[in-house]
């Protein structure tokens, strides 16, 4: 009688599971070979890996120029109106007249003279309390790139600001 042996299909499987084992680490890479792991990255196409940041690279400083720069200060230059001597031309006549209105003979003379004097006083006071402070000009203070502060005076601002960064060419200040 022919007597062959058959082997459950899960014997079968152990067994080429150890078998497979004793191959792969017994045939494994020697020391200093690569790994099969390694040589497919090595051939791999290259992924998108992290890097350390990196600082930025330094710009070219440009060249200091004389002409530019950037507002630093903005000073009003302001002109007080003179007294013209109305108010105590007019405070004059005023108290003249008020005085003049006390009092009899020497008394009244007194009166209108003391009355004169003291409304002029008191009308050239009046008139310099008055007196408006107007803005006339303006003195723009410039750091320019090269390191030197320029002065210029200007009429108006045209909406200049502290801070603003301007040319002085072309005999005054325009944005950059």
């Amino acid at each position: 009688m022919n007597t062959a042996r058959t082997y459950p299909p899960t014997l079968l499987v152990v067994i080429a599971s150890i078998f497979s084992a004793v191959v792969v680490t017994a045939c494994g890479p020697e020391k200093g070979e690569p790994t099969a792991a390694e040589v497919a990255a090595q051939t791999a196409p290259a992924k998108a890996v992290p890097q350390k940041a990196r600082p930025a690279p330094e710009r070219e400083r440009p060249v200091a120029s004389p002409y530019l720069g950037r507002i630093s200060n903005i000073d009003p230059i302001t002109e007080t109106s003179k007294p013209s001597g109305a108010g105590a031309v007019i405070g004059g006549v005023a108290g003249g007249v008020l005085g003049h209105q006390i009092g009899d003979g020497n008394g009244k003379k007194a009166a209108t003279a003391l009355g004169a004097i003291g409304g002029a006083v008191a009308g050239h006071q009046i008139e310099k309390r008055r007196a408006e402070e107007r803005v006339v000009g303006y003195n723009v203070q410039v750091r320019l790139d090269n390191g030197d502060t320029r002065t210029i005076r200007l009429d108006s601002l045209d909406g200049l600001n502290v801070g603003d960064r301007i040319t002085t060419q072309g005999g005054g200040l325009r944005r950059v």
